[in-house]
This record gives structure tokens, sequence and C-alpha cells, in this order.
């Protein structure tokens, strides 16, 4: 019997709510503020620094930090890494779509 719906194919860094939010903002643009970033994820900064952090970690972004006018300016970058591993995540969520839509394996 195959596994149709084995989760172990589920990425766990990209699989939490606000990561696939901050993802999902991120393959849409070249590059990202820090509160634009927070407005269309929409949760707090600390939550959101706190991902940043983790997706960071895991080489599916970049963050580079500069100073504007005495103000610190925050960029947020998605990976080749990040964007190959976003779409494998999208591709796996399709795929058990579609094998709970019709009950069956697309490999069958």
């Amino acid at each position: 019997m195959t596994k149709n719906f084995d989760h172990h194919k589920i990425d766990e860094i990209i699989h939490s709510r606000i990561r696939l939010s901050i993802m999902a903002a991120l393959a849409t643009v070249d590059v990202m503020d820090f509160l634009t970033l927070l407005d269309e994820v929409n949760t707090t900064k600390g939550n959101l620094s706190v991902h940043l952090s983790k997706l960071e970690e895991n080489g599916y972004i970049v963050t580079e930090k500069k100073f504007v006018k005495k103000k610190t300016l925050t960029l947020c970058k998605i990976t080749p890494e990040g964007i190959t591993a976003f779409h494998e995540y999208l591709n796996m969520v399709e795929e058990f779509a579609r094998k709970a839509a019709t009950g069956k394996d697309s490999n069958q």
C-alpha cells in the first residue's frame, strides 16, 4: 500500500502559517522591506522577526540591515534554495489535495 499522505514529505520549516505567508509574499517580489512584510503577513514585529530568523537559518531567505536617515531598514529576500523549497512545498500540497479530491494516486 502506498503512503499517499506521508507527513514526512511536509517541509516543517515552511509549514508554519506565518512562515508560509512570508515565503508566499517574498516569492512575489525581488525584495521586501520589513514593515511592508509585516503588513502583508499581518503579525507582530517580534513574531515576524522570530520566523524570519528561522527561515534565514535554513537558507530560505536572506536579510540585510542598513541605515537610512539614522533609521534601520531591514530588507528581506527569498533565496534560490527558498524558491525551490517553496515550489516543492506547493507541489506536495497540490498532490495531497488532488489525491484527497479524487481518491486516487496520480502515479497509478
